[in-house]
Formats: structure tokens, sequence, C-alpha cells
């Protein structure tokens, strides 16, 4: 993250927070006001880690906060997380500390911050953390190759009881094979209305060539459903992958999707459906397949 953080003293504190082209991180540390509106919302929680080891530069940091740092997903935490202090347990600031002990070999440090390795981090938010979170960060560390599952596993065995059923979840069901955080967190919809488990990336040839739909369902009597999660910037990132505008990749998307359903049917949906289940499920429902009336828990 390019942004710069610039720390007050005991003259600038009210310059700074009068300045109309600062932000303020939290106490006593700000950034360039542009900069920081132009950074994507999830990618901010970085910012907020580093304000923090700035001003607690032995902090070890845990969970989304050590992910934030390596560049995996994180969610939106509301918090920054620390462990491995004893006396400095509990929340406080802005900041939750836990007395988790870890030993040398789960800790990286980088830029002169340590934070938790991939699979420690994974594997503690996986027990504690957002259920459709965990199972985002681990299917992007699983993508990029970062950790393998035996390791994250590894990596819950040296953690305490608390949650491990629920982290054994996440790892069985991760799968490298989604595309995006938005069809891992539909996925996570998927299991919570009890809808059959779909197949991935499935390889169908149509007229203008092979389309992998992010979700195949079969169904009996008709034609397969194609399932789609379109996230906002999805067709941004076609436009720069084709060298085109935006609006001529939906238009060029629309026509590969049209040549698709000559083969399958095919739905589609976005993050307020990947969010809410229930949303997900009418939709599903509407499409002929078996939901539940209930959502499956989640955390």
């Amino acid at each position: 993250m390019a942004i710069e953080l610039l720390p007050s003293d005991a003259d600038s504190p009210m310059r700074h927070r009068l300045d109309p082209t600062l932000h303020r991180i939290r106490r006593g540390a700000y950034v360039d006001r542009a900069a920081y509106e132009a950074t994507p919302v999830h990618d901010r929680h970085e910012l907020q880690v580093r304000a923090v080891a700035a001003a607690r530069p032995a902090a070890v940091f845990a969970r989304e906060s050590a992910l934030a740092l390596a560049r995996l997903p994180h969610g939106r935490p509301a918090n920054v997380f620390t462990i491995g202090a004893p006396t400095a347990s509990g929340r406080r600031g802005g900041v939750v500390a836990s007395r988790e002990a870890i030993g040398d070999d789960d800790i990286v440090l980088e830029d002169g911050i340590a934070r938790c390795a991939p699979a420690f981090a994974l594997a503690h938010l996986a027990r504690v953390g957002k259920q459709a979170d965990a199972v985002g960060a681990l299917y992007a560390a699983l993508r990029l190759q970062l950790v393998t599952k035996d390791q994250v596993a590894d990596a819950l065995g040296r953690q305490g009881p608390r949650g491990r059923r629920r982290a054994e979840w996440v790892i069985a069901f991760a799968d490298p094979l989604s595309q995006s955080v938005g069809e891992s967190w539909s996925r996570v919809a998927i299991h919570r209305i009890g809808a059959p488990p779909p197949r991935l990336q499935v390889r169908i040839v149509t007229r203008l060539g092979v389309r992998f739909p992010d979700f195949l369902w079969e169904r009996a009597g008709m034609r397969p459903l194609g399932g789609e999660f379109d996230g906002a910037a999805k067709y941004g990132v076609i436009a720069d992958a084709n060298g085109v505008q935006p609006v001529d990749a939906v238009i060029e998307e629309k026509r590969r999707d049209d040549a698709l359903r000559e083969h399958i049917d095919t739905l589609h949906w976005m993050w307020a459906e990947a969010q809410r289940p229930e949303r997900l499920r009418d939709m599903l429902s509407r499409h002929h397949l078996p939901v539940l009336s209930r959502l499956l828990p989640g955390w």
C-alpha cells in the first residue's frame, strides 16, 4: 500500500486535525485524504494496522490484521488484532489483543512489522472469525499457493481448542477452484440454504468459445443451471484483460452469456445475494433447486 502515514507530534495534532487534505486513521496517525479516498474500502484495514504498528512496535498482528499485511482477503474487521502479549489481553482503543501463545516459527517479520504467518492466521480466523471471511481468505491463499490445507491444519494444531471444529470445516470446504472472494462467499451461502453443492468452473464449449460458469447444477428432467457471481469489479477486470472500455466488455460478456444460454440456463447474482443467503435461496428455489426453509447456522 503506497499511502504514507504521517505521525503527529506535540505541536501538530490540532494542525493535522484541521488540515482538510489529511485523513485521521487513528490517534496520532494521518494520511493524505485524496490517497485514502482512492484506496478500496477492503484495503483500508492495512492502514489501521500500520498505524497501530507505529505506536506499538513490539506488537505481533493476528487474524484479519495479519492477512491484511500479507495482502490476502480479510473481510472488513472493525478492530485490529494482535497476539502473544499476556499483559495486554482484551480490547482497548480499537485493538483486540489475544494472550494466546505463538512460537517464533509462526511469526513473519516484514517491513519492521511482526505478524502471524499465513497458515497460522488463517487457522486462527477459521476458529474464531466470520465463516465466509475465513473461507474467502483460505481460498485466496490456496489459489496463490501461499499455503496448503495440510499446513493450515498443522497450524491449527498449535492453537487452542476454541472453535476447532469450525476451523476444520473451513479447511475442508475452501476450494481454490473458486475465482474470487465473492464466489467463496456464494458457496457458503449455497451451503447455508441447503442447496445441492454445485460443480465449479465446468468447461462448456459454445459457438463463441469456451465458457466456465462459476457454478453448475444438474436438474432432473431439465437443462443444467449455471450460476454466476457478478462483483462490481468484474467488467472492469474483463476490460483491462482485453484492452477495451468497460461498456464494450459488458456488451461482449452479454454476447458470450447469450451463447452459453444455448446450452444451459444461467442465473446471475451480486454481493447482496452472497451476503444475504435468504435472497439467494429464493432465487435458486424459483429455478427449481431444492433448498431448506431455514438457513443452516452461520458464524
